[in-house]
């Protein structure tokens, strides 16, 4: 998801396939904060194919290849693929991930996780406004009743994060937000099966499901070195990234 002001102001509003005037974020059982700014659902498929006919546009060539090593000369550096090629430029961009060897680090990389369940799913009925998108639903009083939960909750608490489509489709994702280690996934998910009963949701039919683990933060790259880092690799991804696709 993002802002769908962002997203307008780069020209990729088209991209949208579902937005909300607003957002509400549900602090606790008593507190709710409403913000009044309209946030839209991302299509991946048309953001994806936007972006490739720009590149395409502006003549950007693609090498589909894994990359064996890169080696650097005084003023020149080349990247040596598995297909035996080699390509040659004055600068390299690393994109590939929180997995690269190519990156130099002073510090061990020690990261902080970010895990969610999410389901795109058929439901009975959803006490959720349809004309607005749940940022975060920090309640939990749906774990009166699990004290085991409620416990484990109180020391890594996760949310619901909601799009609503119709009384009927909807969007829900258990998250925790950041931890280390990493909290588990069958604790994120009886956590949302905890608070689905309590919501009274009843799920009809599971249409897509999600999971989803990033790392989070860790050191910096070695500045100055030969590639540079980009994303996940750059230690600069944090637990707001994924609202902020229209600045990463």
């Amino acid at each position: 998801g993002v802002w769908v002001d962002e997203f307008e102001s780069l020209g990729l509003d088209d991209c949208l396939d579902k937005t909300w005037p607003m957002c509400c974020v549900y602090i606790n059982d008593h507190k709710t904060k409403y913000l009044d700014r309209a946030y839209g659902r991302v299509s991946r498929k048309e953001l994806k194919t936007k972006l490739l006919s720009g590149c395409v546009s502006n003549q950007v060539k693609f090498h589909k290849a894994k990359v064996w090593k890169i080696e650097h000369q005084e003023f020149e550096s080349s990247v040596v693929c598995s297909d035996g090629s080699e390509l040659k430029a004055s600068l390299i961009v690393d994109a590939s991930g929180f997995t690269s060897h190519f990156i130099e680090y002073d510090k061990p990389r020690s990261h902080g996780y970010q895990i969610a369940h999410g389901i795109l799913a058929e439901v009975d009925n959803h006490p959720f406004d349809l004309d607005k998108m749940v940022l975060m639903d920090w309640r939990d009083s749906h774990l009166g009743s699990e004290p085991y939960l409620r416990k484990d909750n109180s020391k890594i608490p996760t949310f619901l994060y909601v799009m609503p489509f119709s009384s009927n489709l909807i969007f829900l994702e258990e998250t925790s937000l950041v931890s280390r280690p990493v909290l588990s996934y069958m604790e994120v998910k009886k956590r949302m099966v905890a608070r689905l009963r309590h919501l009274g949701i009843k799920v009809r039919s599971v249409i897509e499901d999600e999971k989803c683990l990033i790392p989070m933060g860790g050191p910096l790259p070695i500045i100055p070195q030969s590639v540079m880092a980009i994303g996940g690799n750059s230690g600069i991804v944090h637990p707001s990234t994924g609202y902020m696709v229209a600045r990463t």
